[in-house]
């Protein structure tokens, strides 16, 4: 994996890897111990849906950024579909599709 390093237009630094595995990632919706994930570690991802909410225990597989856009590729743990989830890293509002949480956040929060 190459480093990785965003820092967004306002000089906020929003993303940097942590070779080999782990990423920082420091947006409001990332939920996880000091804002870092790591691949095959899992995860709990709650979406907003147009019909609800969907929540489902995932492992990070892979992570990528290109032009402002993080990537996360995801396998959910119970139906083992995959997919992607991608947020824009100079977004700076309040609302948010999806979040990934970690158990340890969850529970010392």
């Amino acid at each position: 994996m190459n480093d990785l390093e965003y820092i967004n237009n306002s000089g906020r630094r929003v993303l940097k890897s942590f070779p080999p595995d782990s990423l920082f990632i420091d947006l409001h919706f990332i939920l996880t111990k000091n804002k870092i994930l790591t691949r095959h570690m899992p995860y709990l991802l709650l979406e907003k849906k147009i019909s609800g909410k969907h929540i489902a225990a995932i492992r990070l597989l892979d992570f990528h950024e290109e032009d402002g856009v993080v990537s996360l590729f995801v396998q959910e743990l119970e139906s083992k579909k995959e997919y992607f989830l991608s947020a824009n890293m100079e977004y700076d509002g309040t609302m948010w599709l999806w979040t990934l949480a970690d158990i340890h956040t969850i529970y010392s929060g």
